[in-house]
């Protein structure tokens, strides 16, 4: 089973008095445990990972009744099907790219995002003794296209011998780096 990350985003979207359960699949970030208890939202952690069977969540797109850990795997599921809009600066994506320099690596990266319709916000770049690496901050909110296409599109540029990308919504970069 995919592993559910609730930020504090998700917890924004759900009603006060709702229940949030934490299983073995499921991680909630700093803040949004810290906003859950300002809002009154009750957070679960369960030990082995088994969802009490009263435990309820008002997760988008949850049912009354339902449990939590059913709502929170509907929810990633929403989310990961949903065309990307997330956190952070909204509806972005960090592009990595790590390979032998030579010529005309960026122009194909920068196409490529282009191709798809993102705007490119922010670009560092290094070249250290033949290789280079970059990193790309880009926003997709506005091309019409999700994370599932900007990520196939450019990992489609990846060769091992060449160079390998890698692709990170922003909002799962965010909350892997408050995790603790």
């Amino acid at each position: 089973m995919a592993r559910t990350i609730i930020t504090a985003e998700d917890v924004t979207q759900m009603d006060a008095g709702a229940t949030i359960v934490v299983d073995a699949d499921t991680t909630i970030t700093a803040a949004a445990r810290e906003l859950a208890r300002r809002r009154g939202i009750t957070v679960q952690d369960t030990e082995d990972g088994a969802t009490p069977p009263a435990a309820a969540s008002n997760a988008p797109g949850s049912a009354p009744g339902r449990a939590s850990s059913e709502a929170n795997a509907a929810h990633a599921a929403e989310v990961a099907a949903a065309p990307f809009v997330a956190g952070g600066a909204l509806g972005s994506i960090i592009v990595t790219a790590v390979g032998v320099n030579r010529p005309g690596v960026m122009a194909e990266l920068s196409t490529a995002v282009g191709g798809l319709g993102g705007d490119i916000q922010d670009v560092s770049q290094r070249i250290t003794g033949g290789y280079f690496n970059a990193i790309l901050v880009v926003d997709i909110q506005n091309s019409g296209k999700n994370f599932t296409a900007f990520r196939d599109a450019l990992l489609s540029l990846s060769e091992p011998s060449d160079y390998v990308v890698t692709v990170i919504d922003e909002r799962v970069f965010t909350a892997m780096h408050r995790l603790g």
